[in-house]
């Protein structure tokens, strides 16, 4: 299996943990201290954010450079892909008058393809020959 077709599938496995440990944290925060849907909302994506990085980090991407020189752009990366998200949603529903519900889905399509292409080729870019070697 190609090393592309690997990294897509684990990223897409890292992607389907993360929403569901992002969702729990969602529902548990809510349940257990009596939140808003907004602050719950918040920490449920920061800790599923956390998670993603963790696990494409070290299982999609095999990287063991120092967090602190690839966490900066990965959350530069999260957000950029996220105002993508959103500006597919907006000018889907106010342009376009794609329903709110199916709009998601593309909103969610580009937000994933560019996570990965910019994790892929900025993040966790290979940087030299050596690494290309140590990567699986």
């Amino acid at each position: 299996m190609s090393g592309l077709i690997r990294q897509s599938l684990r990223f897409g496995t890292v992607g389907l943990v993360n929403t569901a440990i992002g969702l729990l944290a969602i529902y548990a925060v809510i349940f257990f201290f009596n939140t808003g849907a907004a602050v719950a909302n918040a920490i449920g994506y920061a800790i599923g954010l956390a998670v993603s990085f963790t696990l494409n980090r070290v299982w999609t991407f095999s990287d063991s450079r120092s967090i602190t020189k690839v966490l900066p752009r990965y959350l530069f990366t999260a957000a950029i892909s996220y105002l993508m998200n959103l500006s597919v949603v907006l000018i889907g529903t106010h342009h376009f008058g794609v329903g709110p519900y199916l709009v998601q889905f593309f909103g969610i399509g580009v937000y994933t393809v560019a996570m990965f292409l910019g994790c892929r080729w900025f993040v966790f870019r290979v940087t030299s020959q050596r690494d290309v070697r140590l990567k699986p």
